[in-house]
């Protein structure tokens, strides 16, 4: 019985799905540039959003009463307050100037090299996967839980924005990217 109700309930599923239509959606080079600046812009914005409240909320939301202040200079502000809370940007610049001049086809050998032995500040999965490129254990074991005591960190999460700013729209390609962009975590 419980197999005929299991395969009633698959059928009905596969019923109610259906191919949809591909849309294309074409953009000019200008446009395309336009939202990629947007995104890095976004993505900019963001980190300085949250500037005021990181790591004051863990393992909780951030409630509504709760003001985060922004005003005009914002920006300029905190990159002179504290420059390494712009991690999730530098750390993806890092990438994008290896891709830029290796070639889209990098490895991740070399990804993580140029990772490993950048000049900036770094703080838990990202600092502890520098340390063990820099000691030989290259990904992915640089950001397994044996040897990152950080692997549980987010590090990947906040510096991923990139790869779709490197293939937009492109699927299959900002996987391939981000299955080379070395894992810290």
């Amino acid at each position: 019985m419980r197999k005929i109700i299991t395969i009633c309930i698959i059928g009905l599923f596969t019923l109610n799905v259906q191919a949809q239509p591909v849309k294309t959606l074409k953009l000019s080079d200008k446009e395309l540039l336009d939202k990629i600046k947007g995104g890095w812009a976004g993505q900019t914005i963001g980190v300085v959003f949250g500037a005021p409240t990181e790591f004051k909320f863990t393992g909780t939301y951030i409630q509504d009463y709760q003001p985060i202040p922004w005003a005009e200079g914002y920006v300029k502000y905190w990159w002179e307050k504290k420059p390494g809370l712009f991690d999730d940007i530098y750390n993806d610049c890092t990438f994008v100037e290896a891709f830029d001049e290796l070639g889209l086809d990098c490895s991740q050998e070399e990804l993580a090299k140029r990772f490993a032995f950048a000049d900036y500040h770094l703080a838990h999965a990202n600092q502890a996967g520098r340390y063990n490129i820099r000691q030989g254990i290259m990904p992915p074991a640089s950001g397994h839980w044996l040897n990152n005591p950080h692997a549980d960190d987010l590090d990947f999460q906040i510096e991923a924005d990139f790869i779709g700013l490197m293939a937009p729209a492109m699927l299959p390609e900002a996987l391939d990217i981000a299955s080379r962009v070395p894992h810290y975590e």
